[in-house]
């Protein structure tokens, strides 16, 4: 049985300097990106240039969520969508699996992860099938992925999680929605939610701070991050109560001001409205200036100014949820019809191909 004092002993003697300089801006310097799909004949996953032309095809168990890319961009972790059994490990330039990585006993994958600045630990956000608790899967990349560990979320329903600029700080999106493997999909405590967004130090696992939206904004849960060049991290939620509530969708919390609650950015009433409660992705792009938000539901990307904090432009398209930087400050789009899409500065959603046959999943992340 691993504990938390094993995993603790782990940590403790993993190296968290970076290899290779590590940036919360690395996605600028690619040009290959991958992206989970779906398709008649089962699932995969697939790698594709700046122009949306497809390098490789990957077959995956199960349908696929996002991914987590080791610093040096020659590995990547493919997750399995919650509840889900299975992460595989592949060359995200190659396009060749070599590692599959089954869901621990009373554990399910929950679609994210993210490595130590060095690259010898993974992070897997999980859930305790029994009780819904999350918990972040500790694997050891030297030793054949072993799970050595797990070190609670201090919540329900954990999604995204991401290292922070500092190399040793962890930020959790924490759904606050309690689901078991009993029952998958359903949602058992909406009126009570608890949502909130979660700092860990990545060295022992201990909470550094955890800040929740106000109590009358409860059902907002907690999905996606994205940190700016400032070290803010900018939250994406779904909102889970009435639909004619009026309620922010995006925030901002300011973590190296030591901040204690978010600040929501703002929105106008016919986009948040448009976006129908739900923010699919959220990426920043190559400056760490801009940041995306895409609506699947509401057919849309809405791109803020991070220095302004102003909405900057709004892209629409079908369907669109996959977001990631392209080098040159856009971004790069995906949606579930098959469509690849590059995102302009005044809001343009040129579409650079089309694969009709495959409906790309909701994350798209840079991959070398």
């Amino acid at each position: 049985m691993i504990t938390r004092r094993s995993a603790l002993s782990v940590l403790g003697g993993a190296s968290l300097l970076p290899m290779l300089g590590h940036s919360a801006f690395a996605a600028a310097r690619t040009r290959l990106y991958v992206n989970a799909y779906g398709e008649k004949g089962g699932f995969g996953l697939a790698g594709f240039d700046a122009d949306g032309q497809i390098r490789y095809r990957l077959p995956l168990p199960g349908r696929g969520h996002s991914f987590a890319r080791r610093e040096d961009g020659r590995i990547a972790v493919a997750f399995s969508r919650r509840p889900g059994d299975y992460a595989l490990v592949f060359d995200p330039v190659a396009g060749t699996a070599s590692h599959r990585i089954p869901a621990a006993e009373d554990r399910n994958f929950c679609g994210h992860g993210a490595f130590t600045a060095d690259g010898k630990l993974m992070f897997a956000t999980e859930a305790v099938g029994s009780t819904g608790d999350g918990v972040l899967g500790i694997y050891d990349a030297g030793d054949g992925w072993r799970r050595v560990g797990e070190v609670p979320t201090h919540g329900l329903d954990p999604h995204e999680v991401r290292l922070m600029p500092d190399d040793r700080t962890l930020v959790v999106a924490n759904g606050g929605i309690l689901m078991r493997s009993d029952m998958p999909r359903l949602k058992l405590n909406i009126p009570d939610m608890d949502p909130s967004l979660v700092y860990l130090d990545a060295r022992d696992g201990s909470l550094v701070r955890q800040v929740r939206p106000a109590a009358e904004l409860r059902q907002l849960s907690i999905r996606h991050i994205a940190i700016d060049r400032r070290g803010r991290v900018a939250v994406a939620m779904q909102y889970e109560g009435p639909a004619a509530d009026q309620v922010p969708l995006v925030a901002l919390h300011d973590a190296p001001a030591g901040a204690g609650r978010f600040d929501y950015l703002p929105m106008p009433e016919d986009q948040r409205v448009a976006m129908r409660q739900y923010c699919g992705s959220a990426a920043m792009d190559g400056s760490g200036r801009y940041l995306a938000v895409s609506s699947p539901r509401g057919n849309r990307v809405l791109v803020w100014d991070m220095e302004r904090l102003t909405l900057a432009r709004v892209g629409e398209a079908r369907d669109v949820c996959g977001i990631a930087a392209q080098p040159d400050a856009g971004f790069m789009v995906s949606n579930g019809l098959g469509s690849m899409y590059r995102l302009g500065d005044n809001g343009s959603m040129a579409t650079l191909a089309e694969a009709g046959e495959l409906q790309w999943d909701n994350h798209m992340v840079a991959a070398g």
